[in-house]
Protein backbone atom coordinates (compact mmCIF):
# COMPACT_ATOMS: atom_id res chain seq x y z
CA UNK A 1 0.00 0.00 0.00
CA UNK A 2 1.44 3.43 -0.79
CA UNK A 3 2.65 5.98 1.72
CA UNK A 4 1.60 9.10 2.40
CA UNK A 5 3.84 12.23 0.89
CA UNK A 6 6.09 12.88 3.56
CA UNK A 7 6.80 16.38 4.08
CA UNK A 8 9.53 18.18 2.44
CA UNK A 9 12.69 19.42 4.78
CA UNK A 10 13.48 22.96 4.84
CA UNK A 11 16.78 21.69 3.35
CA UNK A 12 14.53 19.89 0.34
CA UNK A 13 12.68 23.66 0.26
CA UNK A 14 12.34 24.43 -3.88
CA UNK A 15 15.28 27.28 -4.63
CA UNK A 16 14.43 30.88 -5.52
CA UNK A 17 13.84 31.52 -9.60
CA UNK A 18 17.36 30.95 -11.20
CA UNK A 19 18.95 34.30 -11.68
CA UNK A 20 20.13 34.79 -14.96
CA UNK A 21 23.89 34.57 -15.32
CA UNK A 22 26.20 37.06 -16.23
CA UNK A 23 26.08 37.72 -19.86
CA UNK A 24 22.78 36.08 -20.15
CA UNK A 25 19.47 38.35 -20.93
CA UNK A 26 19.47 41.70 -24.20
CA UNK A 27 22.46 43.23 -23.02
CA UNK A 28 26.04 42.36 -23.53
CA UNK A 29 27.81 40.81 -20.81
CA UNK A 30 31.08 38.63 -20.22
CA UNK A 31 31.58 35.62 -22.60
CA UNK A 32 29.68 37.74 -25.63
CA UNK A 33 31.82 39.16 -28.71
CA UNK A 34 31.77 43.19 -27.69
CA UNK A 35 31.65 45.70 -30.01
CA UNK A 36 34.56 47.41 -31.05
CA UNK A 37 35.49 50.43 -29.50
CA UNK A 38 37.52 53.33 -31.34
CA UNK A 39 40.84 54.17 -29.67
CA UNK A 40 40.79 56.80 -27.17
CA UNK A 41 44.17 59.40 -27.06
CA UNK A 42 46.10 58.57 -24.03
CA UNK A 43 49.06 56.59 -23.66
CA UNK A 44 50.49 55.04 -26.32
CA UNK A 45 48.29 56.93 -29.02
CA UNK A 46 49.84 59.82 -30.53
CA UNK A 47 48.08 63.18 -29.76
CA UNK A 48 47.33 65.78 -32.01
CA UNK A 49 50.69 68.40 -32.84
CA UNK A 50 52.95 65.42 -31.45
CA UNK A 51 54.92 62.73 -33.62
CA UNK A 52 54.37 59.21 -32.67
CA UNK A 53 53.28 60.30 -29.05
CA UNK A 54 56.37 61.78 -28.52
CA UNK A 55 57.83 65.81 -28.51
CA UNK A 56 55.15 68.43 -29.13
CA UNK A 57 55.75 69.35 -33.59
CA UNK A 58 56.87 73.04 -33.77
CA UNK A 59 54.15 74.56 -36.76
CA UNK A 60 56.08 75.22 -40.01
CA UNK A 61 56.69 79.10 -40.38
CA UNK A 62 54.70 80.38 -42.81
CA UNK A 63 55.55 81.57 -46.09
CA UNK A 64 56.43 85.22 -46.56
CA UNK A 65 53.45 87.37 -47.78
CA UNK A 66 53.89 88.09 -51.40
CA UNK A 67 55.04 91.64 -51.86
CA UNK A 68 53.64 94.56 -54.14
CA UNK A 69 56.50 96.28 -54.57
CA UNK A 70 60.26 96.04 -54.92
CA UNK A 71 61.77 99.17 -54.38
CA UNK A 72 65.55 98.53 -55.07
CA UNK A 73 64.80 96.79 -58.37
CA UNK A 74 62.57 100.24 -59.38
CA UNK A 75 65.77 102.53 -58.32
CA UNK A 76 67.95 100.36 -60.13
CA UNK A 77 66.33 100.14 -63.29
CA UNK A 78 64.96 103.69 -63.57
CA UNK A 79 68.63 104.69 -63.15
CA UNK A 80 70.27 103.05 -65.43
CA UNK A 81 67.60 103.31 -67.83
CA UNK A 82 68.24 107.28 -67.47
CA UNK A 83 72.24 106.56 -67.71
CA UNK A 84 71.57 104.57 -71.13
CA UNK A 85 69.11 106.85 -73.14
CA UNK A 86 71.00 110.14 -72.65
CA UNK A 87 74.14 108.31 -74.01
CA UNK A 88 71.69 106.78 -76.87
CA UNK A 89 70.32 110.30 -77.39
CA UNK A 90 73.44 111.83 -77.29
CA UNK A 91 74.96 109.64 -80.13
CA UNK A 92 71.51 109.60 -82.45
CA UNK A 93 71.97 113.38 -82.35
CA UNK A 94 75.60 113.07 -83.57
CA UNK A 95 74.06 110.46 -86.72
CA UNK A 96 71.43 112.86 -87.88
CA UNK A 97 73.67 115.60 -87.40
CA UNK A 98 75.96 116.09 -90.37
CA UNK A 99 78.76 117.85 -88.22
CA UNK A 100 81.14 117.50 -91.34
CA UNK A 101 80.28 118.41 -94.03
CA UNK A 102 78.65 121.44 -91.54
CA UNK A 103 82.15 122.04 -91.07
CA UNK A 104 83.31 122.24 -94.40
CA UNK A 105 80.74 124.28 -95.75
CA UNK A 106 81.36 127.24 -93.00
CA UNK A 107 85.15 127.08 -94.45
CA UNK A 108 84.35 127.59 -98.04
CA UNK A 109 81.84 129.79 -96.38
CA UNK A 110 85.02 131.76 -94.68
CA UNK A 111 87.21 131.30 -97.43
CA UNK A 112 85.13 133.71 -99.47
CA UNK A 113 83.79 135.80 -96.69
CA UNK A 114 86.10 135.90 -94.12
CA UNK A 115 84.07 138.44 -92.48
CA UNK A 116 80.98 135.67 -92.43
CA UNK A 117 79.51 134.23 -89.84
CA UNK A 118 78.57 130.73 -91.06
CA UNK A 119 76.73 128.73 -88.22
CA UNK A 120 76.57 125.05 -87.62
CA UNK A 121 72.65 123.66 -87.14
CA UNK A 122 72.63 120.64 -84.26
CA UNK A 123 69.61 118.15 -84.86
CA UNK A 124 67.12 118.89 -82.08
CA UNK A 125 65.66 115.59 -80.82
CA UNK A 126 63.88 116.89 -77.75
CA UNK A 127 60.47 115.63 -79.71
CA UNK A 128 61.96 111.94 -78.14
CA UNK A 129 61.42 113.34 -74.69
CA UNK A 130 57.94 112.31 -74.17
CA UNK A 131 59.54 108.68 -75.03
CA UNK A 132 61.97 108.73 -72.55
CA UNK A 133 60.28 109.44 -69.88
CA UNK A 134 57.83 106.90 -70.78
CA UNK A 135 60.47 104.59 -70.94
CA UNK A 136 62.02 105.22 -67.87
CA UNK A 137 58.51 105.32 -65.68
CA UNK A 138 57.46 101.73 -66.79
CA UNK A 139 60.16 100.41 -63.87
CA UNK A 140 58.43 102.28 -61.53
CA UNK A 141 54.77 101.26 -62.44
CA UNK A 142 56.15 97.99 -62.88
CA UNK A 143 58.40 97.03 -59.60
CA UNK A 144 57.21 99.66 -57.60
CA UNK A 145 53.09 99.32 -57.74
CA UNK A 146 51.06 101.62 -55.85
CA UNK A 147 54.78 103.63 -54.33
CA UNK A 148 53.59 107.47 -55.73
CA UNK A 149 56.70 108.37 -54.46
CA UNK A 150 58.93 106.70 -56.90
CA UNK A 151 56.82 107.80 -59.67
CA UNK A 152 57.97 111.20 -59.36
CA UNK A 153 61.36 109.95 -58.35
CA UNK A 154 61.05 108.35 -62.48
CA UNK A 155 60.09 111.82 -63.14
CA UNK A 156 63.31 113.34 -62.04
CA UNK A 157 65.43 110.82 -63.48
CA UNK A 158 63.71 111.06 -66.61
CA UNK A 159 64.31 115.33 -66.46
CA UNK A 160 67.91 114.73 -65.78
CA UNK A 161 68.17 111.95 -68.50
CA UNK A 162 67.05 114.75 -71.41
CA UNK A 163 69.20 117.72 -70.28
CA UNK A 164 72.53 115.47 -69.64
CA UNK A 165 71.44 114.40 -73.10
CA UNK A 166 71.61 117.45 -74.40
CA UNK A 167 74.70 118.54 -73.24
CA UNK A 168 76.28 115.18 -74.45
CA UNK A 169 74.47 115.57 -77.48
CA UNK A 170 76.81 118.71 -78.40
CA UNK A 171 79.96 116.46 -76.91
CA UNK A 172 78.95 113.68 -79.31
CA UNK A 173 78.96 115.79 -82.04
CA UNK A 174 82.24 117.55 -81.71
CA UNK A 175 84.11 114.35 -81.23
CA UNK A 176 82.80 113.60 -84.98
CA UNK A 177 85.55 115.78 -85.98
CA UNK A 178 89.17 113.63 -87.15
CA UNK A 179 91.76 114.01 -83.96
CA UNK A 180 89.07 115.01 -81.78
CA UNK A 181 89.20 113.31 -78.15
CA UNK A 182 86.07 110.94 -77.71
CA UNK A 183 82.40 112.16 -76.71
CA UNK A 184 83.03 110.42 -72.91
CA UNK A 185 86.09 112.89 -72.84
CA UNK A 186 84.79 116.19 -74.08
CA UNK A 187 81.73 115.39 -71.75
CA UNK A 188 83.40 115.38 -68.50
CA UNK A 189 85.96 117.47 -68.92
CA UNK A 190 83.85 120.22 -71.17
CA UNK A 191 80.58 119.83 -69.09
CA UNK A 192 80.32 122.85 -67.61
CA UNK A 193 81.21 124.74 -71.07
CA UNK A 194 78.74 122.23 -73.04
CA UNK A 195 76.34 123.24 -70.60
CA UNK A 196 76.66 126.75 -71.22
CA UNK A 197 76.62 126.15 -74.95
CA UNK A 198 73.29 124.18 -74.83
CA UNK A 199 71.18 126.58 -73.03
CA UNK A 200 72.01 129.66 -74.43
CA UNK A 201 71.06 128.39 -78.21
CA UNK A 202 67.66 126.64 -76.56
CA UNK A 203 64.69 128.00 -77.68
CA UNK A 204 61.33 128.03 -75.90
CA UNK A 205 59.91 125.09 -77.47
CA UNK A 206 62.78 123.25 -76.58
CA UNK A 207 62.05 123.72 -72.67
CA UNK A 208 58.36 122.60 -73.54
CA UNK A 209 59.23 119.59 -75.05
CA UNK A 210 61.94 118.52 -72.37
CA UNK A 211 58.92 119.27 -69.64
CA UNK A 212 57.19 116.03 -71.30
CA UNK A 213 59.95 113.77 -70.34
CA UNK A 214 59.39 113.90 -65.91
CA UNK A 215 55.27 114.20 -66.85
CA UNK A 216 55.29 111.27 -68.97
CA UNK A 217 57.48 109.34 -66.88
CA UNK A 218 55.15 109.75 -64.34
CA UNK A 219 51.87 109.07 -66.39
CA UNK A 220 53.15 105.62 -67.26
CA UNK A 221 54.21 105.15 -63.56
CA UNK A 222 50.40 105.69 -62.44
CA UNK A 223 49.13 103.67 -66.08
CA UNK A 224 51.58 100.48 -65.13
CA UNK A 225 51.18 100.63 -61.49
CA UNK A 226 48.40 102.59 -60.13
CA UNK A 227 48.31 104.68 -57.03
CA UNK A 228 47.24 102.00 -54.46
CA UNK A 229 49.89 99.37 -53.62
CA UNK A 230 47.86 95.66 -53.93
CA UNK A 231 46.82 93.53 -51.06
CA UNK A 232 48.99 91.36 -49.33
CA UNK A 233 47.95 87.69 -49.43
CA UNK A 234 46.75 86.66 -45.80
CA UNK A 235 49.27 83.79 -44.08
CA UNK A 236 47.48 80.16 -44.49
CA UNK A 237 45.46 78.81 -41.30
CA UNK A 238 47.94 75.79 -40.13
CA UNK A 239 45.71 73.10 -39.63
Amino acid sequence: MSQPPQPQQPWQQPTQAAVPAYGAGSGPGYGYPQQPQAPQPGYGYPQPGMAGGGAPVPPPPPPPPPGGSNAGVAFLLCALAAVVLFVLYGFLTMLVTDYGGQLEDAQRALESDPEATPEIDIAQLTWLAAGIGAVIGFPAGRFAKGVVGFYFLAGVFAAGSILLGETFALAAVSSDTPGADSAFSIFFDDFSDLWEAWTEDSEGMTWVFIALAPVSAVFTGYMVGGSTPPPRQPFPAYR
